[in-house]
């Protein structure tokens, strides 16, 4: 046997005989490293995702341009489902009294977008999520609006099409509790609040990469709530007092913390409960949502609340439970109405190590 064929045995036996690997790993490390591979398979796959739908339309003779859907608009907003459709109104009406004509692609077949009558404004309606950022993908267009962070990380990737992206902020908080990247291949924001610009300028600084356009838009959905606050009458006199149990989605929420539990301690014929999960808990969620609604479900004092729109439900209710979410302050400034705030074990993402470390 030569020298190189043994070379090779040794080499085979290295690999397949089990030993004792001695190597650590920081958490840092770890997480960016399992971020990275988590990325690269997601990347893979809405690849994929985007040539099986090519292939589909090529088949049926159904052309996947977008040029052709949108001829003549310039603004294309992109949204995951009817739960942002209050997010976009204010913008889409905005444009339509300037005459302005805009396209909105929606990944939600029931989206109110579906039945908005305008001139000005497109609609296409998506089955779902993964065919909508197939079709987002393969966009043209001089400007995309989207409620939709880390693009070019995961699944909604930079068209090569489009000329420029706008992220929407939608809440009142700040943006401690987004994943890292949220904003970085952005080319502008669309701000809420002063401290959204304080913060990713403060990023773009520590990494030092390009300033995006920051805009003073404030919070959109709030020009919706405050008219339907002013529509709508308050509580009802003379009826018994309405809980409403509002959870953010996170894993840290009171609904994963408590589940079941909770609804069992407030079960009681003094008072009415409105649950209203976070739209993304139906998504997350669904089989804890689901075990509640099936306990309680027939109860005449209990409701569950899934409208687009939780005015309604603020307006009756005289008390909000909840968490950590953006949900509390429209409670609190718009209606004036006590919160019963939960503790919780706050989700420190990423987001905020950049900022308290200035990774």
């Amino acid at each position: 046997m030569t020298k190189s064929s043994l070379k090779f045995l040794y080499l085979l036996i290295l690999l397949f005989i089990p030993a004792p690997l001695f190597a650590y790993i920081d958490p840092m490390s770890g997480s960016t490293i399992l971020y990275v591979l988590f990325a690269i398979i997601a990347t893979l796959f809405y690849s994929l995702v985007g040539v099986f739908y090519r292939f589909k339309n090529m088949m049926t003779g159904r052309g996947f341009s977008a040029q052709e859907s949108f001829d003549g608009v310039d603004i294309v907003f992109f949204s995951e489902g009817k739960q942002y459709w209050n997010v976009y109104l204010p913008l889409i009406m905005a444009l339509e009294k300037r005459k302005i004509s805009s396209a909105f692609v929606t990944a939600d077949l029931t989206d109110p977008a579906v039945e908005f009558n305008s001139q000005y404004l497109q609609v296409k309606a998506l089955k779902s999520l993964n065919s909508a950022i197939a079709f987002m993908n393969q966009l043209s267009a001089p400007l995309v609006v989207t409620t939709t962070p880390q693009i070019d990380i995961f699944t909604l990737k930079r068209s090569k099409k489009v000329q420029h992206y706008a992220h929407l902020l939608h809440s009142p908080t700040d943006i401690h509790t987004y994943h890292q990247f949220a904003f970085d291949y952005f080319d502008s924001v669309l701000c809420s609040g002063p401290y959204h610009i304080e913060n990713i300028r403060e990023i773009e600084r520590r990494r030092q990469s390009l300033p995006k356009k920051l805009l003073k838009t404030g919070l959109t959905y709030y020009d919706i709530m405050i008219r339907e606050f002013k529509d709508e009458s308050r509580s009802s006199t003379g009826q018994k007092p309405t809980i409403l149990v509002a959870p953010t989605w996170k894993p840290y929420s009171l609904l994963n913390r408590f589940g079941l539990s909770l609804f069992q301690a407030l079960d009681s014929e003094d008072f009415n409960i409105i649950f209203r999960p976070h739209p993304q808990s139906f998504v997350s969620y669904p089989e804890l949502v689901q075990e509640i609604v099936d306990v309680f479900g027939e109860k005449e004092n209990f409701t569950l609340d899934d409208n687009h729109s939780g005015s309604e439900s603020m307006n009756k209710s005289s008390i909000m439970i909840s968490d950590l979410s953006g949900v509390i302050f429209d409670y609190l400034f718009l209606y004036k109405k006590p919160v019963l705030l939960m503790e919780i074990k706050m989700e420190w993402r990423p987001m905020t190590s950049i900022l308290n470390c200035g990774i």
